[in-house]
């Protein structure tokens, strides 16, 4: 996280020079600001140092956790807004006209706060259900308009409670999906603190099953515990392996690469597509970057999750470019195979914001 911490250090140090300083408060008001900037911009870091070990699952408050996050997000967006201010005034400066910049930055500093705040509103709300065509190779006739739910990110913890995820089996099964699947993230922290929260996750139902990986998250509280615990509430999970749902139609698995480093059964996509050689197959993988790995062994759809959409637009561009130009939706590869990305049905109590890339249940119709 050390290269984030710069760069949110870097926007604060913006804020505190551009606007903190030139202000007509006094110190001790002054003080308390560049203090409360300096935190927000640092909140991994402290988080990190007041929740304990385990980075992704601090033993905080969910409400502590959602505060941080709309102040951490604050930063940025005020950043960029007295920014795009500073550029509009340079001109301006240049040719002698001049205009008082302390309301200016005041009412710059409340939308970035209002903004963080309904970004947060956003993310804390119940997911869509959106429907998506999908047109797939070799799918057999049986399998067409067959309906695929994807359930990802849920990220169970201090702030993604039971009723969250109530709510998301509520949805998914109202969608009356043949088949589930579920590309990991499922929860952050170890099972004994936030196992009770995904109970409800018993109740998925689907004609055809359903069928789950893990994520990255899994593995930083413990993969030999949440994996036992995820079959135990009647999830499948699909380690380097497949099931033929419909004659001619397979759903595969591969572990999250995170099982490289923390051990596991490691990631092995050959063994997960044994036995379907010229079928049409499904495979579930936590992160878009198996998308070169797929298409190359000629997996008609690969499904993914872990970006949350981008969970900013336009920040999504960015996102985009480190997960093999995928980050949310449908996309085709040149062979008519493809890649879908959800946004996720839930969000991340690192990033606990959304702004105009909502929380998703897909229901994926095949063609």
């Amino acid at each position: 996280m050390f290269p984030v911490n710069i760069v949110s250090g870097l926007a604060a140090l913006y804020i505190i020079i551009r606007a903190v300083f030139p202000s007509h408060f006094g110190w001790t008001v002054k003080i308390p600001i560049i203090i409360i900037l300096v935190a927000a911009a640092m909140k991994f870091q402290l988080i990190h140092l007041l929740g304990g070990p385990q980075f992704f699952a601090p033993k905080i408050p969910g409400f502590v956790t959602a505060v941080a996050g709309v102040l951490y997000i604050s930063v940025y967006i005020l950043f960029f807004l007295l920014l795009i201010k500073d550029l509009v005034y340079l001109p301006c400066f240049l040719f002698g006209v001049r205009f008082s910049q302390g309301y200016i930055n005041l009412s710059l500093t409340v939308i970035a706060l209002l903004v963080g705040l309904l970004g947060l509103y956003n993310a804390l709300k119940a997911p869509y259900v959106k429907e998506y065509k999908v047109s797939l190779p070799n799918l057999p006739p049986e399998a067409k308009g067959l309906r695929v739910a994807v359930v990802a990110d849920i990220h169970a913890d201090r702030l993604t409670k039971k009723r969250s995820v109530d709510k998301i089996v509520e949805l998914t099964l109202s969608a009356k999906p043949d088949v589930i699947v579920m590309p990991g993230d499922f929860a952050d922290g170890e099972v004994e603190d936030v196992g009770q929260e995904l109970k409800s996750l018993k109740k998925l139902q689907a004609p055809l099953g359903v069928f789950a990986v893990s994520g990255n998250h899994e593995y930083y509280n413990g993969w030999e515990d949440w994996k036992p615990y995820l079959e135990s509430l009647g999830l499948p999970i699909l380690e380097n392996g497949n099931k033929e749902i419909v004659k001619g139609l397979f759903i595969a698995g591969i572990p999250d690469l995170a099982a490289n480093h923390f051990g596991g059964v490691k990631p092995n996509i050959d063994k997960a597509l044994e036995g379907t050689d010229g079928k049409c197959v499904i495979l579930l993988g936590h992160k878009p970057t198996y998308r070169p790995e797929a298409k190359a062994k000629g997996v008609a759809l690969l499904v993914s999750g872990h970006t949350h959409g981008g969970m900013v637009w336009g920040l999504h561009k960015i996102v985009e470019r480190f997960n093999c130009g995928a980050v949310s939706g449908l996309y085709y590869n040149e062979d008519g195979t493809a890649i879908f990305v959800t946004n996720g049905a839930s969000l991340w109590n690192g990033f606990p914001t959304r702004l105009g890339i909502p929380a998703e249940i897909p229901i994926l119709v095949l063609e």
